[in-house]
């Protein structure tokens, strides 16, 4: 895969930020977020390989949080999960994803910025899913 320049990287970051918003109106719908959801893991379905993986973390953390069930996620996290998914979801990307091997750059770098800005809460939850 290509890697993404500086300015790409920040362009990436910057449309991500516009998506907040949005991210908060569908944490409050949860019918709304469900389909997000189930559109987000189609997607990464046809992608496959580590995009998948890390996304269907975040969906059982989106989830397990929404339902009451796991409560060690603070709203402003769980406003960046939604926001990123709502990126990788979106056609107005940094670089199209109908251009082929590098379409999906800037929606893994995406995914990566968010996976590391709450490591330690992943690491929490899954601790937690484990039942430790």
């Amino acid at each position: 895969m290509k890697r993404m320049t500086p300015a790409m990287l920040l362009k990436a970051l910057t449309m991500f930020r516009g998506f907040t918003q949005t991210a908060a109106e569908y944490l409050r719908d949860k019918e709304r977020l469900r389909y997000l959801l189930a559109a987000a893991v189609s997607i990464a379905q046809g992608r496959g390989g580590k995009l998948l993986k890390d996304l269907q973390l975040l969906v059982r953390l989106l989830k397990a949080s929404v339902s009451g069930a796991y409560t060690g996620l603070s709203v402003h996290k769980l406003v960046t999960i939604v926001a990123a998914i709502l990126y990788l979801i979106s056609p107005l990307d940094v670089i199209p994803d109908f251009i082929p091997v590098v379409g999906y750059a800037d929606d893994a770098a995406v995914i990566a910025w968010v996976l590391n800005s709450i490591a330690q809460e992943l690491r929490d939850f899954k601790s937690w899913e484990q039942g430790t």
